[in-house]
């Protein structure tokens, strides 16, 4: 029975980047993906689930960890990069339980986007991996489960199903995984990539986000598992705020911005019917009153967002209608939000409570997405007359100015144009080539993305667009510090005095609560900040020579699968095949595959963290 299987979803989070502009709410809100994939398997019928969060639960081992009595049959990962290094130590930990050890599967952004780094350097000591990573939706989630749930039998182990269905071949028709080839060993890596996802068009076929509330691990500071999980009157306390897939896609194409590759340029978006009943239901058991919308861009397709607002507005929470009981806020263009104006009283009656806008700049001149100072003002004005929150993200990007005469280039210039036209609050990042991005390649390619500086290795959990991470023509520890900057002409003992002052605006509270939390987040931020600020400032900066390679590993494609990398790469692929066989080193079979169409070269960083513990089957 599936319903015995003791299962751990858990979500890696390194305590290190608790930063700006996120530093107060991450410990109010369960991640998003990690709260999808709990919902899924529960829902796919392991009721022995408990989802737990790193950051509550920060000595959380997995070979300390019971359920019922019993050991972990399964245990579940779910990183983003900047948490990677926490995800590989949850995996290592795994491994020391030997033999008894839990099957291990990896997913979240990380594993979408660089599922390949999961896996060893050759010849590694120690190797360690995830039996398999989950580079796509919960659907690819939920189709792995089906084949370990049909070759488990009654009875038997999870992990040794796995083996048997990788053995088998028959993993190789799921997209969306990467895992170990037979035959060959993480002494010496050879990995099956399944291909690029296929997505879930109906956003309703995706497990609501109800039933995760109800597996949640209480906080605690012991590394295994409470009796139960945490109350249904406790979860408010513990995650007040609740996020929500509404829709996914964006019609931009920004060089900056993974969501098009991911999305695979596609729109997509949930019912009106469900959103609103899950957003009742939510409020109903829980009390919970805040939901974020996961949107990459809510007024993306104006009629999605006039359906969704006009159903919203006629629902009802508790009997009372949304307006008075919930608060929605979610992502959209400054652009599209302001073509769609008109829409903002029926926003409001369906308790939109705040809107986040990628202006990223002003003048346009990092990237133009329509957004235009005049429109910001008026744009801002009608929100605040519907009392919903205007809530800016901009980028500090390389050659940009902290202050200009006459003109808006200036960080400092922007931050104080935003709050002048009214935005509560801002977010500031520093540009640098994110994974999954265009420009990722390129920015590597000039040799200007920081590696070290000294003996001391620029870590994963820096990559978060707080750290200035391209060098240019300012020194940049000066970058850094104008960055922090930015927030400080924003969030300062003045700004909050000038919020005090009763203007009759709808929005006084709002601004004083948020400047209020943002000069102690500025200040948490500064001081975390000052080690790196002094390594920029004393040590010798080391550079890529160009995207991270640090060992190859050789990856296989089955022939139906849809390779990841655009097709002009195929075309290296004949070539490849003349390479050294991967058959004769492995004594592997691999007749149905193609070698990856650039024999790839990719960075491992589980095998750079190895160090002998336990037992290695």
């Amino acid at each position: 029975m599936l319903a015995e299987i003791p299962t751990v979803v858990l979500s890696a989070f390194d305590r290190s980047t608790r930063m700006l502009p996120f530093v107060l709410y991450d410990s109010h809100m369960f991640p998003a993906g990690a709260s999808a994939v709990a919902n899924a398997v529960h829902q796919a019928g392991f009721a022995r689930t408990r989802a737990v969060f790193q950051l509550w639960n920060p000595h959380f081992k997995t070979s300390r960890a019971r359920l019922d009595g019993r050991p972990l049959e399964m245990l579940l990962v779910s990183s983003m990069q900047i948490h990677s290094r926490r995800a590989y130590e949850v995996i290592r930990n795994a491994w020391e339980l030997g033999a008894e050890r839990p099957l291990i599967i990896a997913g979240g952004p990380k594993a979408v986007y660089e599922p390949y780094q999961f896996f060893p350097e050759p010849g590694a000591p120690h190797p360690v991996a995830p039996d398999v990573v989950v580079t796509g939706e919960s659907y690819v989630l939920l189709e792995l489960l089906n084949v370990l749930a049909e070759y488990r039998g009654p009875r038997g182990a999870m992990r040794a199903a796995f083996e048997r269905a990788r053995y088998e071949g028959v993993l190789d028709k799921i997209p969306g995984l990467v895992y170990l080839a037979p035959g060959s060993s993480l002494h010496e890596p050879v990995l099956i990539d399944t291909g690029l996802q296929r997505l879930v068009q109906d956003l309703d076929e995706m497990p609501g986000e109800e039933t995760s509330l109800d597996l949640l691990e209480p906080p605690h500071r012991g590394p295994g598992l409470s009796a139960q999980p945490l109350p249904a009157s406790r979860v408010v306390r513990r995650t007040p705020i609740v996020s929500l897939l509404v829709t996914q896609g964006c019609k931009f194409n920004c060089s900056y911005c993974p969501i098009p590759a991911v999305n695979q340029k596609s729109w997509r978006f949930r019912s009106p019917e469900g959103l609103a009943r899950t957003i009742s239901a939510i409020h109903d058991r829980f009390n919970i009153k805040y939901f974020f919308g996961a949107d990459d861009n809510f007024f993306n397709r104006r009629e999605t967002a006039v359906e969704l607002l006009t159903t919203m507005a006629r629902s009802r929470a508790r009997n009372r209608p949304f307006r008075e009981r919930i608060r929605f806020a979610t992502e959209a263009t400054q652009f599209d939000t302001y073509r769609n104006r008109d829409l903002l009283p029926l926003a409001r009656d369906a308790g939109v409570h705040a809107l986040w806008f990628g202006i990223e700049d002003l003048t346009a001149t990092l990237i133009n997405k329509g957004q235009k100072p005049t429109q910001t003002i008026e744009l801002f004005r009608l929100m605040r007359e519907q009392k919903i929150s205007p809530m800016a993200m901009i980028m500090f990007h390389e050659g940009q100015p902290y202050y200009t005469s006459g003109s808006l280039y200036g960080l400092y210039n922007q931050m104080k144009f935003l709050r002048e036209a009214g935005a509560v609050t801002v977010q500031c990042t520093a540009h640098g080539p994110a994974v999954g991005t265009r420009e990722r390649e390129s920015t590597y390619s000039c040799g200007r993305v920081l590696a070290g500086l000294g003996g001391y290795t620029i870590p994963e959990s820096m990559f978060d667009g707080n750290h200035v991470m391209v060098g240019g023509g300012e020194a940049a520890w000066k970058r850094q510090v104008k960055l922090i900057g930015g927030y400080l002409a924003f969030y300062n003992p003045m700004n909050f005095v000038r919020a005090l002052k009763r203007d009759g605006s709808l929005l006084r509270r709002r601004r004083i609560g948020y400047q209020a939390v943002g000069m102690f987040a500025t200040v948490w931020t500064a001081v975390k900040m000052a080690p790196y600020i002094v390594r920029l400032m004393t040590r010798k900066p080391r550079y890529h020579a160009g995207t991270p390679r640090e060992a190859t590993l050789k990856v296989c494609y089955p022939t139906a699968a849809f390779p990841r990398w655009p097709a002009a790469d195929a075309k290296s692929a004949t070539k490849n095949r003349g390479r050294r066989s991967v058959e004769s080193r492995f004594s592997m079979n691999l007749q149905g595959y193609s070698l990856h169409p650039r024999d790839f070269t990719v960075r491992s960083r589980l095998g750079r963290i190895t160090r002998p513990c336990g037992r290695h089957p």
